[in-house]
């Protein structure tokens, strides 16, 4: 199924539940009354119309940003995090998960997501040169640390009872060494780019070329080109920058004890 058909589908979608929503609103204006049924009923409808205009939106983006074919994986996660998201946030309308729960899940679901775009996009700058990949796979094992080691803190919190103070200080550490390893990676990579301008780099600086106003992707530039990275991409390396700067500081005004 293409993009345009599930841009379709979802617009429709949309338009079912501002039916749907109407017609509750109609009948809450006969019977006199909005009773709790009724208002989960609409509750579950906004958040059908909510969970469609999220993918609605990144569907759209994507192919501005030529997503699908750059980040495959982490466009097939989102998809499955949008799912999971309207799952989660129907059962907790209908009371089948507590507020607190809720919360948890979907801290879970954006450290999972995270890390799956973190790790996809370290993949694309394999087989280059040795150097860099040996980087690139010590990064990933201290990326799935850092993962291990933050679902405990999401399920218990702060209780100290649980998790010492040198846990916290193992952790700050070791997302350290992640946040380097990723930013002298992407360091390392952009420089051998530049020694070998020939290489189409589908990730980090997407090609472009403008012909009669129309902005198209390209294997092969004939024509003046523009560079750009990819937005997701961008997100990821502002924040593991702002990662490895807050943990340093951090460290330096000695907050991590």
């Amino acid at each position: 199924m293409n993009s345009q058909k599930l841009k379709r589908i979802f617009f429709q979608v949309l338009i079912a539940c501002l039916v749907a929503s109407a017609t509750l609103a109609v009948i809450s204006v006969l019977m006199g009354s909005f009773n709790e049924t009724l208002t989960k009923a609409l509750f579950t409808i906004l958040l059908v119309a909510l969970h469609a205009l999220l993918s609605f939106s990144f569907i759209t983006n994507n192919e501005k940003q030529h997503t699908f074919d750059s980040l495959t994986l982490f466009t097939n996660a989102t998809f499955t995090v949008i799912a999971l998201s309207f799952v989660t946030s129907i059962f907790g309308v209908w009371g089948l998960l507590g507020s607190g729960l809720i919360w948890q899940l979907y801290e879970l679901y954006f450290i999972l997501l995270f890390a799956i775009l973190h790790s996809e996009t370290l993949s694309k700058i394999l087989g280059k040169q040795r150097s860099i990949d040996k980087i690139v796979l010590c990064n990933y094992g201290f990326m799935l640390i850092v993962v291990l080691m933050l679902v405990p803190i999401i399920f218990v919190g702060s209780n100290t009872a649980f998790l010492s103070p040198f846990y916290y200080r193992l952790l700050a550490a070791v997302g350290i060494v992640d946040a380097t390893l990723t930013i002298v990676s992407v360091i390392l990579h952009k420089l051998y780019l530049q020694k070998h301008p020939e290489i189409i780099d589908p990730v980090f600086s997407i090609l472009q070329t403008t012909v009669n106003g129309v902005t198209t992707q390209q294997t092969v530039v004939t024509a003046p080109t523009k560079k750009h990275m990819n937005i997701f991409v961008m997100l990821l390396l502002g924040y593991v920058t702002l990662q490895f700067l807050g943990l340093v500081i951090l460290a330096v005004i000695g907050r991590i004890k």
